[in-house]
């Protein structure tokens, strides 16, 4: 009697990966009681810039980030609000001209400074050390050996009559209105990057489209800039990393950056599991198909 062939049991079916889904989540206070304080005071900003910086869509049933850089010159803001500000403010009497004077001098420097150099966190605390330390030295000095230095420079700052100009500032003001209307254009059509699951693509309207595949990398944000983080409300760079620890691609200047920061972590981490969903799936497929073959 022949002993028939057993027939072989069929395979299991493979499991359909999970989709993870995520849409745009609305601006939710987290973290601390102070960044909870600072989320909801600039939430009513925050829902007017949120779709000119980050914003969330779909791909084939799957998330895809749209982030916007920016030029440096999205800095000279303060410039424009203080020359504004002063001008109501000179009107109304509420403050001296000499004062607005020093108030506007002083945004000036610091705009200055923010675009023209980078300054982290470490080379930041070595230059408030580094001054903190010279007014300790000025009062030292006028308490033991009675030599006013920081009254003598003061006195040297004030004899130079500086005042708050009005026509000057609210010209400047007007002029820096302008380069920010222009940022705000070029952004849009040349610094918007997106993110899926298989590439991150830098769009560009008169230039050729950038594009870098998104395996086996990963994306981090990054506060290189003090003054930056400061001026830009939050903003930050988005790093890409390969496997050597190695910055392959770096999105600069994303205004807000640390307001959404909670948002972009989780859409890509979302990212991040799909794109390993996918390919547990192409192998499956290609065993399944072996096993067939």
């Amino acid at each position: 009697m022949d002993n028939p062939t057993p027939t072989p049991p069929a395979p299991a079916p493979t499991p359909e990966p999970s989709r993870v889904k995520t849409q745009s989540k609305s601006i939710e206070p987290q973290g601390g009681v102070l960044s909870r304080f600072i989320t909801i005071l600039f939430t009513p900003i925050l829902w007017i810039v949120r779709p000119l910086v980050f914003r969330v869509g779909s791909e084939k049933g799957n998330p895809k980030v749209y982030l916007t850089s920016y030029s440096t010159l999205i800095y000279l803001w303060p410039i424009m609000l203080v020359g504004i500000l002063g001008n109501w403010a000179l009107k109304l009497e509420w403050v001296s001209a000499a004062k607005l004077g020093w108030i506007w001098l002083t945004v000036v420097i610091v705009v200055i400074i923010c675009i023209g150099a980078d300054l982290n966190r470490t080379k930041g605390f070595i230059l408030a050390l580094i001054v903190g330390l010279l007014w300790v030295l000025g009062v030292l000095l006028n308490a033991k050996y009675q030599i006013p230095v920081l009254s003598h420079i003061y006195s040297y700052l004030s004899e130079k009559n500086v005042e708050f100009q009005p026509g000057t500032t609210w010209v400047m003001s007007l002029a820096v209105a302008v380069i920010l209307v222009g940022v705000v254009f070029i952004a849009w059509f040349d610094g918007r990057y997106e993110i899926t699951t298989m590439e991150i693509t830098h769009r560009r309207i008169f230039e050729t489209s950038d594009s870098l595949p998104r395996a086996a990398k990963r994306i981090k944000r990054d506060w290189r800039d003090i003054t930056e983080v400061i001026l830009g409300l939050g903003a930050g760079d988005v790093i890409v990393i390969d496997t050597n620890k190695n910055i392959v691609m770096r999105i600069p200047n994303v205004p807000f950056l640390w307001f959404f920061r909670h948002d972009v972590d989780h859409v890509l981490e979302v990212l991040a599991t799909t794109e390993v969903d996918d390919a547990a799936q192409v192998a499956a497929a290609e065993a399944e198909a072996g096993h067939h073959g």
